[in-house]
């Protein structure tokens, strides 16, 4: 399984995903992000359900088409933390969130034209490059 990496000037976003199938807890998802943002990096896994996740690629594919709109996945108890996507009124894009491993925190944000967008949905929405799926 591969993991898919998002560029865009001084930020970059790696994510890889595993899901348990069978697993009962409501956070079946294990996903593995980096983020390097300027001279500041972090790399951490958030613990998500699979329907969220489901979620985030649904909402980042409409921004890409609409040119609007926003993506974001979140951990829903723990330390809380995010990204998220915003697509601005000027066709540009925001992406901030939150990594927390341990004592280290690394709160990001970063704008960037929307043409870099389609590049990383095209990705996202290929969920077998980038996704595993154990029972």
């Amino acid at each position: 399984m591969d993991k898919i990496i998002f560029e865009a000037g001084d930020f970059s976003l790696e994510m890889q995903a595993t899901t348990y199938k069978n697993d009962p807890e409501f956070l079946n998802t294990n996903l593995w992000v980096a983020v390097a943002c300027g001279s500041f990096a972090g790399a951490m896994t958030m613990d998500v359900g699979t329907m969220e996740l489901e979620d985030f690629v649904r909402n980042m594919v409409l921004m890409n088409k609409d040119m609007k709109g926003s993506a974001r996945i979140e951990e829903p108890y723990g330390n809380k933390c995010f990204i998220e996507f915003e697509m601005g009124k000027t066709g540009h894009v925001k992406v901030c969130g939150k990594l927390i491993e341990g004592m280290q925190k690394l709160s990001f944000e970063s704008c960037f034209d929307q043409t870099y967008l389609s590049g990383f949905v095209k990705q996202l929405s290929n969920a077998d490059a980038w996704q595993e799926v154990k029972i």
